[in-house]
This record gives structure tokens, sequence and C-alpha cells, in this order.
């Protein structure tokens, strides 16, 4: 992950950490350089005690994964990186 300089999202996906992880290997043996690969709360969670637990994720169908996974690269190697990714 590098600190400084712009990026650009090239691979955005919600719930599917499998595939972004898929993404990011392929990113990475093509050796193109990533700028940042994380996540974030893609919802709110409906509990307002600031705890972060869905109750929602606890019923009989288990955990819901509601996050945003996204990788971003510099803006010289987005084309590419994009091309890369297009069937991902």
């Amino acid at each position: 992950m590098v600190l400084f300089g712009k990026r650009e999202v090239v691979f955005k996906v919600r719930g599917d950490k499998a595939r972004w992880k898929a993404a990011r290997a392929a990113v990475e043996t093509a050796g193109i350089q990533i700028m940042e690969a994380s996540s974030y709360e893609g919802e709110i969670p409906l509990c307002s005690c600031g705890a972060k637990i869905d109750r929602r994720n606890y019923g009989p169908n288990g955990w819901i994964d509601r996050r945003i996974y996204y990788i971003a690269v510099r803006p010289e190697n987005a084309e590419q990186a994009k091309a890369l990714l297009a069937d991902i």
C-alpha cells in the first residue's frame, strides 16, 4: 500500500470478500502497484448504542456481509488494471 499520490478505484464489490481477494491477487501477480485495497461498512447498523452489532445478522440465515470491498491503483495503471479485472 502506497501512502501518497493520486489513486483511482478500479474494483468495487459489495459483500463478496472471496472475489475481492482474487482480484487483489490478480493485480499483484500482474505487477501493478496497489495504492489501496480495503473495505468499509456498506450500511449503518440498526443498533444505536455504538457497539456496531447488527441484530439482522443473527437469524436463521447467519451473518450477512454488508461491507464494500475496493481496490485502488495509480491513474496511469488504471486502464491496465480494469482490463485485467474485467472478467473477475
